[in-house]
């Protein structure tokens, strides 16, 4: 018996819902940062979590700055989902203003080299995104 391959090509379409998680996405559209904080310990962190990480209790929406300074960054040529090719790309973790972790994210312009500890903003959305944690964007701040 001779084994015969053949082609098979699969494909899935589906609407994914950023459910529970629809709050903080709209506001990244908008360049707004969501977080949560824990109503026992006083934790925060961005993305929001439901429960705190530290301690299990309930934790609270609020609203940070959207202000933050870089904590590492890298610049990469590379391709973003959905995309269609790949292009020039400054990834960065950013501490945010009042939140007890780091955001990942990337520059809204590959020409903005950052180094750590510049000051950035979240700049919301650039034309329409895939999906929506495509609006994690920053831009540099002026301090003037």
């Amino acid at each position: 018996m001779t084994d015969r391959s053949f082609p098979l090509n699969l494909s899935l379409d589906y609407q994914h819902g950023s459910g529970l998680l629809t709050d903080y996405f709209s506001a990244l559209q908008t360049g707004r940062a969501r977080a949560s904080r824990c109503l026992k310990c006083g934790d925060v962190r961005i993305p929001p979590r439901f429960v705190c990480p530290g301690d299990g209790e309930s934790t609270e929406a609020i609203e940070l700055a959207g202000t933050g300074s870089v904590a590492a960054a890298t610049n990469t040529d590379s391709m973003l989902p959905f995309a269609e090719q790949a292009s020039s790309h400054v990834f960065v973790l950013v501490a945010m203003d009042g939140a007890d972790n780091l955001m990942f994210g990337r520059m809204s312009q590959p020409e903005d080299v950052t180094d750590v500890g510049d000051r950035v903003c979240l700049a919301g959305a650039q034309g329409t995104t895939a999906h929506p944690a495509e609006a994690s964007v920053f831009k540099k701040l002026d301090e003037k």
